[in-house]
Parts: structure tokens; sequence; C-alpha cells
């Protein structure tokens, strides 16, 4: 086995840490607007004390301290109780001058320390009644900021000549494909990406990160300025013959010009927001006038004919070639581009550049290569992130990542209907400013805004309320997404009682979404086309959590495997690069490691991994398709780590299809699957005439699936039949199973001290979260506390632990992972001790059921539950009611009584007489 620590002594990690001997530490107030390194001290002293500024760079910071007779340095200023030089020559000065200014306001001792630093202190700063604008004239002109940050940058950082041709690739194309694929233009354009030329013959090259919205009044062109007589002149004839204007109006006419009006405003309201695109330049120079392409994340050059392209056109009215770039065009796909990479590049005038200065930005005609600056006039081609270039040749670089996901969704509608146009321009517009927000249109015209937490949800929302739409807003409650799963049977029932057939006294829970012959087939489903020429037998299975593991964390690699396998898209299958192969390899070992554990998939021990059908849903999730069948093997979905070939398709593409639409939504509550296996245990067709079964046909190695005919009109065509049918097929085979809901969770990182413990964990419990680990930290009395709470019960707990802590807590929440619910959604109680405990009716709260019925209400699916309407109790009746019902009871039963007794009397008194 090899030692990853062999060899670490004798490396030079000293560049990895932060060091203020090393110059890559800037002590520094943002308050008072100082910062210094250990470098300008050192420079300082050097002439005064006669000392190297070497020896002083390294040596300032740390336990010396100066024999001032020797006028020597030596270690060990603790142990002899003296000051180190950090502390004598750095910190007692600052304190200085914070105790002369601050503290005892003393002008004289002032006087003499401007005097002695060689200031120059403005009147203004010096006789002001608040002591820190003093200070901070002084400390900005003793010991500047930024000067100090810069130094530090541009000392430190690494060169971009220092680039090394490895990360080059990385950055011009994604992890998994091979930089050797490109064609050779695209191989070229990395050694002028290394050479970093500015130069007028080196191709620019530059990458847009983000889009951020700026009002117009803060650029160059827009900022006011003083006017000129002659431009006075003309405003105020201007504006005498307006009014002469509206006075030969009639009241009509005015109402109507009032209305134009009012439009421009508006119209000129909503421009006052503009977009500029946030860019590095790699490589050449960026200049006004220039035409360059725009190129989106999906461009290949591989599949762009480089000699003749077609390309969409900047259209000078202010079109965009990306059509709406909004929630219906997420992707940034071309609405009138071509059908291959030409609809992902599109070609541009750049007409506004600017330097990025702080707060402000300033114009300029040209940016060299290395600088970073805003580019204008993009909003309309880019929504994201894009790739610059003036050759085509050069690929998209990668997309930039995020550590947050947008897990947190709402539901947004203006609140009149007339503002919907308003409402989707500013969604569109606010999906282009933020990076990590997500929007999507669902099929019933809501607009879904995805965001990554509750803080970042409500600073959309006002940005779309006052910035981007400008209109009212209708907000749902929070969608929170859920995962539905299988898991074993379970051996214990709620009490934690063991099951067995002695204290089971009713029939185990059952899923009601199930008809009755469902519920008797057990765990293998059988399904039929609807013309009856194909029957599939199909199981479904948990996966074990090692294996649910390595796929949730392995997404790009099964893309990239999935690339390889998919016979669609350009001009052939992607070559992945050596390194993506490797790691591809090292999944397919761990896989079968994760399988090989678990006893309950022995049965497929001989070649578990060959008979992967796929992965899902789209292609990269945590379900797999197995195929079941001893008799038909199908080409492996690792065939394009193997290098082999595909064998005979038939219709496993439907097959497939069917199992990724039943892996997107599940039959519980619509949400997508997790961890579940789909076997295919049986697969017969029946050569059919009309949609007569004639007989079976098994499928064999050298097989391929038959061609069944149905006629015209009658179920479509078969693979559609095939498609649907596996779908239902795995969706039943999914019910007969134990299902489960899972839960997105938060891992929350809370400090708090000991006073509020007691109070955290109450609100924690409110919602049912659950401490993980909790540790005291040293040298203090606060508690590190994490802790795990589910993002459905997250909305507001941030407030409600500050509010109950009175502030002396403040957790941090982040997405973890995704845990089962234990409650079965479906559970009624089963045995002796449950009915005891709940009760045949358990009517007490089910969490998962819960979770689910408030789902399905969302999505418009039916839901299983009692509602009681009008019921009245007899306690909520006044007495008076009460008591004036019992008594009109009594005299009814009386006159009752006394009629029935005269009728049997009567009759007797009559024969007496």
């Amino acid at each position: 086995m090899y030692d990853w620590s062999d060899g670490l002594d004798e490396t030079d990690d000293s560049a990895l840490y932060f060091s203020p001997e090393a110059g890559n530490v800037v002590f520094a107030s943002a308050l008072d607007g100082w910062g210094f390194g250990v470098s300008h001290f050192a420079e300082l002293y050097s002439k005064k004390l006669g000392i190297r500024q070497e020896v002083l760079q390294r040596t300032l910071w740390g336990n010396f301290y100066l024999n001032s007779k020797a006028k020597r340095i030596f270690r060990g200023a603790t142990a002899k109780a003296k000051k180190p030089l950090f502390v004598q020559f750095v910190l007692d000065n600052i304190w200085a001058v914070y105790d002369a200014v601050v503290l005892q306001r003393d002008k004289t001792k002032i006087e003499k320390i401007v005097g002695s630093l060689g200031l120059k202190i403005p009147a203004r700063d010096s006789r002001h009644t608040d002591p820190r604008v003093h200070l901070a004239a002084i400390c900005s002109q003793w010991l500047p900021l930024a000067p100090a940050v810069l130094a530090m940058a541009t000392s430190h950082l690494p060169s971009p000549l220092q680039l090394e041709p490895s990360r080059v690739e990385r950055l011009m194309c994604s992890t998994a494909q091979s930089f050797d694929s490109f064609p050779v233009q695209t191989q070229q354009l990395s050694r002028d990406f290394l050479v970093c030329s500015s130069s007028e013959d080196a191709p620019t090259i530059g990458f847009v990160s983000k889009l951020f919205c700026v009002d117009h009044s803060m650029l160059p062109q827009n900022q006011s300025r003083p006017l000129t007589m002659e431009e006075i002149a003309k405003r105020r004839a201007a504006v005498k013959q307006r009014l002469k204007d509206q006075e030969n109006l009639s009241s009509t006419e005015k109402s109507q010009k009032e209305g134009e009006e009012d439009g421009e405003k508006r119209e000129e309201e909503e421009e006052r927001s503009v977009f500029l695109a946030f860019a590095r330049i790699y490589s050449g120079t960026l200049r006004r006038g220039q035409e360059v392409y725009v190129l989106q994340p999906r461009y290949d050059p591989q599949e762009m004919d480089l000699d003749n392209p077609r390309l969409c056109q900047d259209d000078p009215a202010g079109s965009s070639s990306l059509g709406h770039v909004g929630p219906g065009n997420a992707n940034g796909v071309g609405a009138d581009g071509g059908g291959g990479a030409e609809r992902y590049a599109t070609k541009v005038k750049i007409t506004e550049l600017y330097i990025l200065m702080g707060r402000g930005v300033v114009q300029v005609e040209s940016v060299p290569a290395g600088n970073v600056l805003g580019i204008g006039g993009l909003d309309q081609h880019i929504l994201k992130s894009a790739t610059v270039s003036t050759s085509l040749a050069c690929p998209a670089f990668r997309p930039m990542s995020f550590a947050a996901a947008p897990i947190l969704r709402v539901a947004v509608e203006p609140n009149n209907a007339s503002d919907t146009a308003a409402l989707s321009r500013g969604m569109s517009l606010l999906n282009q400013a933020d990076a990590s927000v997500e929007i999507s249109l669902q099929a019933t015209g809501e607009y879904i805004l995805s965001t990554a937490g509750e803080v970042h949800l409500q600073r959309c929302l006002d940005d779309l309320r006052d910035t981007f739409a400008k209109v009212t807003l209708s907000v749902s409650a929070p969608i929170v997404p859920f995962r539905e799963t299988i898991i074993p049977p379970p051996k214990l029932d709620t009490l934690n009682e063991v099951i067995s057939e002695e204290n089971v006294v009713k029939l185990a829970p059952v899923n009601p979404l199930l008809s009755e012959g469902e519920r008797a087939e057990g765990e293998i489903v059988t399904v039929q086309t609807p013309n009856k020429a194909c029957t599939l037998l199909i199981q479904a299975k948990p996966l074990p959590e090692r294996v649910v593991g390595l796929l949730s964390s392995s997404t790009a690699l099964l893309k990239a495997l999935y690339l390889t396998t998919s016979s669609s898209g350009g001009k052939g299958q992607v070559l992945l690069s050596s390194e993506t192969l490797e790691k591809l390899k090292k999944l397919r070992r761990d896989l079968e490691e994760g399988f090989s554990s678990e006893e309950s998939w022995s049965e497929f021990s001989d070649d578990f991994l060959g008979r992967i059908w796929g992965f899902g849903p789209k292609s990269t999730g945590t379900n797999v398709l197995l195929c079941g069948l001893s008799e038909y093997r199908r080409g492996s979905v690792w065939r394009g780590v193997e290098g082999g070939r595909e064998g005979p398709q038939g219709y496993h593409h439907s097959v497939v299809y069917g199992f990724q639409l039943a892996c997107q939504a599940g039959p519980l509550c619509e949400e997508p699957l997790r961890g579940v296996c789909f076997v295919l245990r049986g697969w017969n067709f029946a050569a059919s005439e009309g949609g007569e079964t004639t007989g079976d046909k098994s499928l064999s190695e050298d097989t391929t699936p038959p061609v069944v005919k149905t006629v015209a009109g009658s179920y479509g065509p078969f693979s559609g039949q095939l498609i649907s049918t596996v779908k239902e097929g795995c969706r039943r085979a999914f019910q007969v199973q134990p299902a489960r809901l899972m839960s997105a969770m938060y891992t929350c990182n809370i400090l708090a001290t000991a006073e509020v413990l007691g109070k955290l964990y109450a609100v924690l419990g409110r919602r049912n979260g659950r401490v993980c680990a909790e540790e005291m930290r040293e040298g203090s009395t606060v508690f590190s506390i994490q802790a795990l709470v589910p993002v459905a019960e997250s909305f507001g707990f941030a407030e409600e632990v500050r509010k109950k802590t009175s502030g002396l807590a403040s957790p941090q929440l982040f997405f973890s992972h995704w845990e089962v619910i234990p409650n079965d959604p479906f559970w009624v109680p089963s045995s002796e001790e449950e009915l005891l405990h709940f009760g045949e009716k358990a009517d007490s709260e089910n969490l998962a059921r819960r979770y689910m019925n408030a789902v399905r209400k969302r999505k418009g699916l039916a839901v299983d539950e009692k509602l009681v309407e009008h019921g009245e109790k007899q306690r909520t009746l006044k007495r008076k009611q009460i008591a004036q019902l019992l008594c009109t009871n009594h005299v009814s039963f009386l006159c009752h009584h006394l009629v029935y007794m005269s009728s049997r009397i009567l009759p007797f008194l009559a024969r007496i007489c």
C-alpha cells in the first residue's frame, strides 16, 4: 500500500501557510482605514536602527527582542521579560495614536505625533467634534490601507505566466472530456492562453463569470455635468413651447397627453438598471468597436464547421439572438439558431468597456490581457456566463460552480393579472443578475423561484418588487423538495417489538393507491402492453447505502459515461480523458465492492455491473435499471470504459426511457426516486398480427427483439406502448414495497453560551432537529453545537433561535444530505401492542403522511383524508338551550303516553257499559 505521508518532511510547504514574516498577512482596520504589513515597518526601522531589512522582516514577528546597547536582535523575549519587537515598534506606536486622539484628546500630543510622522492634516478634520474623523485622517496618511493590500497582492499572487498547461485544459474543457479530442485550431489556442500576450496578433480570449446590475447614473456617460449657456437656453425654450402647446389643447387631448407622458416616465424608470458583464481577459486585447464571438456554455467547436460557419448576427435594433433569455430559456439556447453549435455562438460588436474602480466605473478604449473589466451591451446575449473570443475554435469555458445549491423554492405570481408581462421581464432580469438563483416555468404557468436559503429568497423577492419587476407579488409557501425510496421489510414495529405471525392481528398496512389484484402479486409485478404483445416482470429493490452514496457523489462521472454511450449529439462519441477513464474504473470497482458486501445481491454476483442498463433520472441519478434475464444480455453501460461496442438495440431504449420517466416522478407524491433498483425479471414478446398473440418468444443473446405490428390508430406505435408500460410497471413494483419519503436535511452550526443551551435545544426539538455534536471551545465559555434540521422545518428557524436566546445564539444552515423519514405514510396498527397503544383508529400525527398530503395538495393530486363538516357536539350548546330541549322532550313524552293509555282504556270502559 502506498504511504501518502512519505516525503512530506522534505517537502517545502511554507508557501501554503499564512505568516506575517512571509509577507502574506496584512494587519488592518476597515473602520479606521489603516493597514500595514511587516515589510512596511521593517523598511522604516532598518534605516533608523542600522539593521538590514531582511533581518527585520524575519524577526519583527515572533519571540525576538532588541538589545539597544549591542544593537542586536536576540531570541527569548518572553523568558527575559522583554517586549517583543512587534509590540515595541508597532503596537505601542498605534496605541499611542489611539490614546492621544480618541481617549485623551490631547491637542499638544496630537500635534507632536503629526509633526514627527510628517503628515498634513486638513483643518476641517482636525477641528471635527468626532475624534474618529481625526483618527481616520491621521491613519489614512500614515498607514494607508489600499497600498498595503495592493503591494501584498502584486508580490504574492502568482503570475498568469506560471499557469500550468493542465490547468488551461481544465478551464477550456470539462473534466471528463479529453483536450486532445478538440480540433487542431483549438489546441493551438492553449499556447496563446499560456503566453498571455496582449499583442495585435494574439487572439482575444475572455470569460464572463456573471452579470451585475448597476444604476444607469453610475455610468460615466450618464453622470451629471454643468450645463453650458447654450444648453440652458435650449431647455428654457423647450419648456416655454411645451407650456404654450398645453394651453391650446382640449381636455381630452390633455388627458391623452398626460397618459403618454406617464408611459414615457415608466419606460425611463425601467431603463434605469443597466447590466454589465464581469469578465477577465486571458489573451489578446479587447477594444471598443471590435467584433467578437459570444460562446454559450454548451458551445462545442467539434460540432462547428470552422471553415464555413453559419452564425446569428448581432441585431443593431437590439433584438437578442438568444430570443427570450429567461425562465423558458434557462440554458441560453438560441431561439432562432441552427441545429448544431451555431445556435450557441453569436457575433457581436463591443460598444462599451469599463474598468471597475470600487463603487464606480471608468470608461476605457481597450483592455489588455490579465485585467478584470466590465463589458456593456452583452445582457441580450448572455444569460449567466459565457466565453468571449475572436476565434470560433475557442471552446466554451466551464461554467461557475457554487457551494450552495438552490433548494428552497417558491411560486411567484403578480397580484394583478395585467402585471404578468412585467413579472416575466423581471424574472428574466433576476435570472441574469443572480448567478445562484434558478427560475423555471411550470406547465401550469407558475413561475418557480429557486434560491439557496431563506435570506437569499427574501433578497430576491425584494429585488423583484423594487428593481426588476416593480409590481406587487403574491408568494406561495416554500416548496420543499422530497425524494421517494423503498426500504427492506422492517423487522420491528413502531414500539420496537419484533414482528411475528403470533402478535399480528390485522393485515399488514397496504398502499391505498394499489388495487386489490396488485396487492396480492407479491414483490414481482407483471404488466402487459395495451395490445398484449409484450409481457414484463419487474421487481423493485432498495440499493445499499454505500452504493447510493457513490452514485450521488459521482454525478459528473455518470454524465460523462452517458455521453460516451449515447449515439446522439454531434459528429460522434465524446473522447474521455485518461484521468476520467481511471475515475470511472475506480467507480466501477467501488460499486462492485458495495454490492458484493450485501447478501441480498448474491444472485447477481457473476456479472452485476454488466447487467446495468441505465441510471436515472436523467441518466445520472441514484436509481438503477438492472437486467435479471440470464439468457439475454444487452451491451453494457460501461462499454465506453471497456472499449466495447453496442449490441443489438431493439426496444431497449424504450425500456430505459420508461425507467427514466418512472424515476422522475414517484407514486407517493410525484417526487423523484432515490436509491431504488428496478430488476427486469421477465421479458416475453409475442409475434402478433393485428394485436392477436400467437406465441411466446424468449430473448437470447443472439436475438433481436421482433418488430411488433399493430393496427393503425388502435394503440399507437409499439415503442410508445412499451415506454408507458415500463413506467407503470416500475411504479407498481415500487408500491408493493415498504415505501418511505426522504427529507432534505440542513447541517446547523451554532455558537451559544451555556445559559441558553436549554432554550436552544427546545427550539431544535420543536423543529424535529437533533444534536449531533457539542463541545466547548478552548479558552472560552462558548459551546460549538452541530445539529441536523429538516429543510421543511427550517423556515423561520434562525429568527426563532435569535428571539428565544436574546441574540446569544445564531445558526448557520448548509445543505447536508437526504434522510429517510422513518414513518410509513400508510401506517395502521398491525400488532396487539400497537392496538393497545394507539387504538384502532390510530389518529396520532404521522409526519410522513402530513408531508405527502401537503405535496399532493399542492400538485392537485388526490388526497386520502377524512374531513368532518358541520360537526356539532352537545357541550357546545348553551345551558338554556339544553334545559329547553329536555323540557320539550319531557312534555312530548307525557303527551304520547296519555294518548297511548287513552286508546287502551276507552275500549275497555265501553265494554263494561
